[in-house]
């Protein structure tokens, strides 16, 4: 009985630390934005990262000290000049999407953005930019 209940409680543990997540939503409307998003620990890690400005620098690292079971990253950028980065580890599966909208004098405009994922699962990325 005593073995059963310790199975038990493991078990149950180790549901509750299925369910655990992190979840970051960043919403940034400025001339100058910059934005970085650091997500550690063996959870479900989602973030979502937004920005309307003249320069616009966003970075997303996930599981990267410590890997995730799940990374799933949004990025969407509004600018003359954008740059995102996005850095994931999981045991699972990584997920990221990567928007870019530039804008402005055609000499000024710029859109960067760079992935990279490591996974025992799946590893998808999208990556949309677009000179205006």
């Amino acid at each position: 009985m005593r073995k059963l209940f310790f199975a038990s409680v493991a078990v149950l543990a180790l549901s509750s630390a299925a369910q655990a997540a992190n979840t970051s939503t960043t919403v940034q409307v400025g001339l100058v934005n910059g934005s970085s998003v650091t997500q550690n620990g063996l959870t479900n890690d989602s973030s979502s990262t937004t920005q309307i400005g003249i320069l616009n620098g966003a970075s997303t690292m996930q599981g990267t000290s410590s890997p995730s079971l799940n990374n799933v990253s949004t990025v969407n950028q509004a600018g003359v000049q954008n740059s995102a980065t996005t850095g994931q580890v999981a045991f699972g599966n990584n997920g990221s999407a990567i928007t870019q909208n530039s804008f402005g004098p055609p000499a000024l405009q710029n859109n960067s953005a760079s992935v990279g994922q490591l996974s025992f699962g799946i590893n998808t990325s999208t990556v949309s930019q677009t000179a205006h």
